[in-house]
Formats: structure tokens, sequence, C-alpha cells
């Protein structure tokens, strides 16, 4: 889409970067951005933007555009969040007979605190905001506060939990009409057959727990096979 663009392996990592340096595919990034934003990064589009600007020798001038308000279930915006920011879980035990009991399945979202590290958090530095609207979307109760242990340091974080059915059911549709694209998508795949399992109840005989055991040994970090 963007025409352009170097992938990176990073040394001793277990990630890939993507690498935009020409500005004709900087441009098209931006423009792309430019009025989908939703968190207070969009300051960062808005530099960019103002550096394309001065450097323009066509006449050419992206007008910044303020953030999206829109309802977040009417684009794949939640569905980029989550592919960056979320993941996939499943929980349960089993009783003296082997069958699964106390089941859950659950999508947990979360984002730093705040954008830029400063001693306050306010309105334009807060991520609290598009987190708010994300538990609205999904019907969950509340944002919760938690703290994030990086190499050198805590990072504090707001976290949004699917653990009700209702809240699942949402997501569920929605990631339906708006896919996830990574492998990410095959671990929603085998979290929503969690789901439908444990509504059912199928859980309850040797052979709905074994397939409950199947899907949760092939999600996020077990996942061996990528079809």
């Amino acid at each position: 889409m963007a025409k352009g663009g170097t992938i990176v392996y990073p040394k001793d990592s277990n990630y890939l970067d993507l690498l935009f340096q020409d500005i004709k595919s900087i441009k098209i990034i931006a423009v792309l951005l430019n009025g989908n934003m939703r968190t207070p990064k969009i300051e960062a589009l808005h530099r960019l933007i103002d550096w394309l600007n001065a450097r323009s020798t066509d006449g050419f001038k992206v007008y910044k555009l303020s953030l999206d308000n829109s309802w977040l279930g009417s684009n794949p915006w939640l569905s980029g969040f989550i592919e960056s920011d979320g993941n996939f879980y499943c929980e349960f035990k089993l009783n003296s007979e082997e069958i699964a009991t106390i089941i859950k399945g659950y999508m947990r979202v979360s984002q730093k605190q705040s954008y830029k590290s400063t001693t306050t958090i306010s309105k334009n530095n807060s991520n609290f905001y598009i987190m708010d609207k994300i538990r609205e979307f999904l019907d969950v109760k509340n944002v919760t506060e938690i703290q994030r242990n990086k190499p050198n340091y805590i990072e504090l974080a707001y976290e949004v939990r699917t653990t009700k059915n209702l809240s699942c059911d949402i997501l569920i549709n929605y990631l339906t009409n708006f896919p996830l694209f990574s492998s990410k998508h095959l671990d929603f795949l085998g979290w929503s057959e969690v789901h439908h399992i444990r509504i059912s109840k199928k859980y309850k005989s040797l052979d709905g727990t074994s397939k409950l055991i199947s899907l949760k040994n092939g999600m996020n970090t077990k996942r061996t096979q990528f079809p």
C-alpha cells in the first residue's frame, strides 16, 4: 500500500520491524493515518505532517485532521489495536474425573497510562479515554489500572478484559466483521471456539475437555502451526 519499506530483523530479537525511510512512502502513510487516529499519539502524526509540509516541493500540503471519534464498531481501528496490544486467553481446572471446571476465556488489551513519560497525566497525554471507549464498546464494567514489569522499570497501564459472555459475543461479532491479520487471528478462532464450548457446556464430557486442552495448548506462544 505504501509502495516501499524495508523489513528489518533486529539482532537477538523475536520480532520484525517494517521501516519506511523514503519521503514518498512516508507521505502515503501520513495521509492514510490522517483522520483515523484515536489516541494522544496523534501529536506525533501532526509533527510528521508539519515536517512533510515544510519539505514539500510540489505544493501539495497535508491538512492535519483531528481525532476520529466515530463509533468503534464502524471500522477496523480496534482490530488493529488488538493486533498490536491484545491477547486471547483460556483458563480452566480439571476435577478428579479429568473434566474441565471453572472455565475462563477472555481477551485482554492494555495500554500504558501516559503517552509520554511525565509527572502528571493530562487529558492530552492520557490513554484512559480511548481505553474507556473500548470498555464501553465491549460492555466491560471497568478499566483496570495495572502494573507491567519491564526490563528496567515498572510501567503503569490500563487494561480492559472481556470476562462476561456479552462482552465476548460483542468482540466475536466485531472481529468476524473486521478480522485480525497475523497469527493472532488463529488465536482468536481458537478462543472463540473455547467460548462456544463453555456456553454450550460441551466441556462436561471427556471429548469436550480434550478439545479445550488442545485449543489452549495451541494458542499464543504455544502455537507451532501457522496454516
